[in-house]
């Protein structure tokens, strides 16, 4: 259960902040529009939080062998954009964003996804820590203590 409040906890925390400065500053969408968009999200993030843990563990595990920093940025790259695209699409669609509007953030959010990827999979083995759960998949020398001290 640990487990699934910290998965949920960090992509909460993460993709709120991310989001909102991507919807607002980047797609154009109101702070009205935003924060529909962020309540939205957060019932499908207590759905998918944990999936999306399982998924980047299951992708370290499957490249498992090397643990170099290029390594887990590319795995953390590639499970974040993979994972939250589809969602985050859906989510502006039902929440009224326009066609155009969809197109601009998701494009946005594609490049953003990118560059998150690796800070969200230190982000997310840091809650995990915080509540008290080892990461599953993940080798030791990408820990967010080796890298930040």
């Amino acid at each position: 259960m640990r487990r699934y409040f910290a998965d949920t906890f960090a992509q909460i925390v993460f993709s709120t902040i991310v989001g909102a400065f991507v919807e607002i500053f980047v797609a154009g969408l109101s702070l009205g529009q935003s924060a529909s968009v962020r309540l939205a999200a957060i019932p499908v993030i207590l759905f998918v939080g944990r999936p999306y843990g399982l998924y980047r563990d299951w992708l370290f595990r499957l490249t498992a062998g090397n643990s170099s920093q290029l390594k887990a940025t590319a795995v953390d790259t590639f499970a974040n954009v993979t994972f939250q695209i589809p969602i985050y699409c859906a989510l502006l669609a039902i929440n009224g964003a326009t066609a155009s509007q969809i197109v601009s953030a998701a494009s946005s959010i594609l490049v953003i996804s990118a560059l998150s990827g690796r800070p969200y999979g230190l982000f997310l083995v840091w809650c995990r820590k915080l509540f008290r759960v080892e990461a599953q998949g993940e080798s030791r020398p990408v820990e967010p203590d080796r890298i930040l001290h």
